[in-house]
Protein backbone atom coordinates (compact mmCIF):
# COMPACT_ATOMS: atom_id res chain seq x y z
CA UNK A 1 0.00 0.00 0.00
CA UNK A 2 1.13 3.15 -0.46
CA UNK A 3 1.33 5.78 2.62
CA UNK A 4 0.56 8.91 1.49
CA UNK A 5 3.04 10.85 3.74
CA UNK A 6 4.25 14.68 4.03
CA UNK A 7 7.20 15.60 1.51
CA UNK A 8 9.51 18.52 2.02
CA UNK A 9 8.58 21.84 0.16
CA UNK A 10 6.00 24.40 0.75
CA UNK A 11 2.52 23.93 -1.28
CA UNK A 12 0.33 26.66 -3.09
CA UNK A 13 0.55 29.23 -0.39
CA UNK A 14 -0.91 32.69 -0.43
CA UNK A 15 1.06 35.97 0.40
CA UNK A 16 -0.72 37.90 2.85
CA UNK A 17 -0.67 41.21 0.19
CA UNK A 18 -1.49 38.98 -3.00
CA UNK A 19 -4.93 39.65 -4.83
CA UNK A 20 -6.18 36.28 -5.10
CA UNK A 21 -7.08 34.28 -1.77
CA UNK A 22 -7.56 30.86 -1.70
CA UNK A 23 -10.07 28.51 -0.26
CA UNK A 24 -9.52 27.75 3.24
CA UNK A 25 -8.80 23.74 3.91
CA UNK A 26 -12.09 21.71 4.80
CA UNK A 27 -9.83 19.17 6.47
CA UNK A 28 -7.90 19.17 9.96
CA UNK A 29 -4.59 17.09 10.64
CA UNK A 30 -6.77 14.82 12.47
CA UNK A 31 -8.91 14.05 9.22
CA UNK A 32 -5.83 13.14 7.48
CA UNK A 33 -4.61 11.11 10.37
CA UNK A 34 -8.10 9.38 10.19
CA UNK A 35 -8.22 8.86 6.78
CA UNK A 36 -4.29 7.23 6.56
CA UNK A 37 -5.92 4.80 9.58
CA UNK A 38 -9.01 4.27 7.38
CA UNK A 39 -7.00 3.30 3.85
CA UNK A 40 -4.66 0.99 6.37
CA UNK A 41 -7.72 -0.98 7.56
CA UNK A 42 -9.79 -1.40 4.23
CA UNK A 43 -6.14 -2.47 2.39
CA UNK A 44 -5.91 -5.53 4.65
CA UNK A 45 -9.24 -6.28 4.84
CA UNK A 46 -9.53 -9.85 2.06
CA UNK A 47 -10.62 -9.60 -0.92
CA UNK A 48 -14.25 -10.61 -2.06
CA UNK A 49 -14.12 -13.99 -4.68
CA UNK A 50 -16.27 -13.23 -7.97
CA UNK A 51 -19.29 -15.75 -6.33
CA UNK A 52 -19.62 -13.29 -3.48
CA UNK A 53 -20.36 -9.89 -5.42
CA UNK A 54 -22.41 -7.69 -4.65
CA UNK A 55 -25.10 -8.10 -7.96
CA UNK A 56 -27.15 -4.83 -8.82
CA UNK A 57 -25.19 -1.51 -8.07
CA UNK A 58 -23.61 -0.41 -5.16
CA UNK A 59 -22.25 3.40 -3.98
CA UNK A 60 -19.19 3.37 -2.60
CA UNK A 61 -18.75 6.47 -0.31
CA UNK A 62 -14.58 7.06 0.30
CA UNK A 63 -11.86 9.55 0.00
CA UNK A 64 -8.30 9.20 -2.29
CA UNK A 65 -5.13 9.88 -0.24
CA UNK A 66 -1.75 11.25 -2.08
CA UNK A 67 1.37 12.09 -2.27
CA UNK A 68 2.32 15.07 -4.83
CA UNK A 69 5.15 16.77 -5.89
CA UNK A 70 6.47 19.08 -8.73
CA UNK A 71 5.20 22.69 -8.37
CA UNK A 72 3.83 21.74 -4.73
CA UNK A 73 4.73 19.10 -2.63
CA UNK A 74 2.71 17.56 0.29
CA UNK A 75 -0.41 14.98 0.37
CA UNK A 76 -3.87 15.87 -0.98
CA UNK A 77 -6.76 14.14 0.38
CA UNK A 78 -10.30 14.13 -1.56
CA UNK A 79 -13.68 12.97 -1.28
CA UNK A 80 -14.84 10.24 -3.63
CA UNK A 81 -18.33 8.64 -4.58
CA UNK A 82 -17.99 5.72 -6.70
CA UNK A 83 -21.12 3.66 -7.83
CA UNK A 84 -20.04 -0.24 -9.50
CA UNK A 85 -22.66 -1.76 -11.19
CA UNK A 86 -22.09 -5.35 -11.25
CA UNK A 87 -24.40 -5.92 -13.34
CA UNK A 88 -23.43 -4.36 -16.15
CA UNK A 89 -19.85 -3.82 -15.46
CA UNK A 90 -20.09 0.02 -15.13
CA UNK A 91 -18.56 2.50 -13.25
CA UNK A 92 -19.32 5.95 -12.53
CA UNK A 93 -18.71 8.71 -9.61
CA UNK A 94 -17.12 11.81 -8.84
CA UNK A 95 -14.08 13.15 -6.62
CA UNK A 96 -14.32 16.34 -4.85
CA UNK A 97 -13.48 18.34 -2.22
CA UNK A 98 -9.65 18.22 -3.14
CA UNK A 99 -7.51 19.16 0.13
CA UNK A 100 -3.79 20.53 -0.84
CA UNK A 101 -2.02 19.09 2.44
CA UNK A 102 1.43 21.16 3.46
CA UNK A 103 4.53 18.82 4.18
CA UNK A 104 4.65 19.42 7.89
CA UNK A 105 0.82 17.61 7.71
CA UNK A 106 -1.10 21.16 8.53
CA UNK A 107 -4.19 21.62 5.54
CA UNK A 108 -3.40 24.73 3.06
CA UNK A 109 -6.07 25.07 0.77
CA UNK A 110 -9.04 23.12 -1.14
CA UNK A 111 -9.36 23.19 -4.76
CA UNK A 112 -11.58 24.35 -6.58
CA UNK A 113 -13.06 21.60 -9.16
CA UNK A 114 -14.87 18.00 -9.44
CA UNK A 115 -13.04 14.68 -11.18
CA UNK A 116 -15.41 12.98 -13.28
CA UNK A 117 -14.77 9.38 -12.30
CA UNK A 118 -15.63 6.46 -15.62
CA UNK A 119 -14.73 3.25 -15.69
CA UNK A 120 -15.36 -0.65 -15.41
CA UNK A 121 -15.61 -3.84 -12.71
CA UNK A 122 -14.83 -7.20 -14.26
CA UNK A 123 -14.81 -9.80 -11.14
CA UNK A 124 -13.50 -7.72 -8.88
CA UNK A 125 -11.34 -5.73 -10.24
CA UNK A 126 -11.75 -2.09 -10.45
CA UNK A 127 -10.31 -0.23 -13.58
CA UNK A 128 -11.29 3.33 -13.70
CA UNK A 129 -10.04 6.89 -14.03
CA UNK A 130 -10.62 10.13 -12.50
CA UNK A 131 -10.46 13.46 -14.66
CA UNK A 132 -11.28 16.96 -14.80
CA UNK A 133 -10.13 20.76 -13.90
CA UNK A 134 -9.21 21.91 -11.01
CA UNK A 135 -8.24 25.36 -9.65
CA UNK A 136 -5.93 26.42 -6.82
CA UNK A 137 -3.77 29.54 -5.88
CA UNK A 138 0.06 29.62 -6.37
CA UNK A 139 2.76 31.29 -4.17
CA UNK A 140 2.20 34.62 -5.81
CA UNK A 141 -1.40 35.30 -4.81
CA UNK A 142 -2.65 34.11 -9.03
CA UNK A 143 -5.57 31.44 -9.65
CA UNK A 144 -3.83 29.04 -11.78
CA UNK A 145 -5.88 25.75 -13.51
CA UNK A 146 -4.67 22.33 -14.22
CA UNK A 147 -6.01 18.90 -15.89
CA UNK A 148 -6.01 16.43 -13.57
CA UNK A 149 -6.19 12.61 -14.27
CA UNK A 150 -5.91 9.83 -11.89
CA UNK A 151 -6.04 5.99 -12.57
CA UNK A 152 -7.87 4.11 -10.11
CA UNK A 153 -7.26 0.45 -10.15
CA UNK A 154 -8.14 -1.87 -7.75
CA UNK A 155 -10.57 -4.38 -5.99
CA UNK A 156 -13.55 -4.98 -3.98
CA UNK A 157 -13.23 -6.16 -0.51
CA UNK A 158 -15.32 -7.40 2.45
CA UNK A 159 -15.84 -5.79 5.42
CA UNK A 160 -19.06 -6.46 7.47
CA UNK A 161 -20.29 -7.97 4.30
CA UNK A 162 -19.46 -9.41 1.16
CA UNK A 163 -18.22 -6.91 -1.41
CA UNK A 164 -19.10 -4.02 0.97
CA UNK A 165 -15.71 -2.12 0.66
CA UNK A 166 -13.14 -1.23 -2.45
CA UNK A 167 -9.75 0.00 -1.81
CA UNK A 168 -6.97 0.54 -4.76
CA UNK A 169 -3.65 2.37 -5.76
CA UNK A 170 -4.00 5.82 -7.45
CA UNK A 171 -1.65 7.05 -10.16
CA UNK A 172 -2.15 10.19 -11.90
CA UNK A 173 -0.73 13.75 -12.53
CA UNK A 174 -2.26 17.36 -13.45
CA UNK A 175 -1.04 19.26 -16.21
CA UNK A 176 -1.66 23.10 -17.03
CA UNK A 177 -0.68 26.39 -15.05
CA UNK A 178 0.93 24.22 -12.30
CA UNK A 179 1.85 20.78 -12.70
CA UNK A 180 1.43 17.62 -10.31
CA UNK A 181 2.82 13.75 -10.17
CA UNK A 182 0.07 12.21 -8.33
CA UNK A 183 0.61 8.66 -6.25
CA UNK A 184 -1.49 7.02 -3.56
CA UNK A 185 -4.71 5.11 -2.51
CA UNK A 186 -8.25 5.45 -2.82
CA UNK A 187 -10.92 3.46 -0.56
CA UNK A 188 -14.66 3.23 0.39
CA UNK A 189 -17.48 1.60 2.13
CA UNK A 190 -20.32 0.82 1.02
CA UNK A 191 -23.32 3.70 1.42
Amino acid sequence: MTKFTFLAAPLLVTLAACAAEPNPPTVTESDVDRAMAEARRISALPATSPLELPTGTVTYDGQIGADVSGNANGSILADMTMHVGFATGDIDGNVGNINLINPDGSPDQRLDGNLRIDGSERSGTIDAVATGEVTGVDVDGFVVDSDMRLDLDGAVYNDVINGDAIYGNVDGRARGDFDLDIEGVFFGTQR
